[in-house]
């Protein structure tokens, strides 16, 4: 886990945002399992802005105002909360995780452009063979 910084224009004063770049496993499957909804497999739901959310709640350090706290994070206007999610979602690209979820429950699966040999192996057998 690295703290990264960056800079951030708070109504005219220049402050600076740090966050965490890995949180937990549990920490990152918890934030999951509330935002994607796999009870019917043909039509996954995901509420991207809650997984959103979660992920500032859980990844900000420090901030010009409350780290931690949902209220004072609802209240960012909204072109500030975009630069910040501009910047933490760089390390938490939703898509590689929900990618994961998915090759765990399908499999990894072998690019058209790989080759691949399957085998068969077959034990030999004594019905039918005649003895000498």
């Amino acid at each position: 886990m690295t703290i990264k910084s960056f800079d951030f224009d708070n109504n005219g004063t220049p402050s600076t945002i740090e966050y965490e770049d890995d949180i937990t496993y549990g920490e990152l499957e918890a934030i999951l399992q509330n935002c994607i909804d796999l009870s019917d497999m043909a039509k996954p739901r995901v509420d991207i802005p809650k997984y959103r959310f979660q992920i500032l709640l859980k990844t900000l350090r420090k901030a010009p105002f409350n780290v931690g706290d949902a209220v004072a994070i609802r209240n960012l206007k909204n072109s500030q909360a975009n630069k910040i999610m501009l910047e933490v979602m760089k390390d938490y690209p939703l898509q590689k995780h929900l990618g994961a979820w998915v090759e765990t429950f399908t499999g990894s699966q072998i690019s058209e452009g790989e080759e691949s040999q399957s085998t068969t192996s077959v034990q030999s057998s004594s019905v039918g063979q005649k003895k000498k």
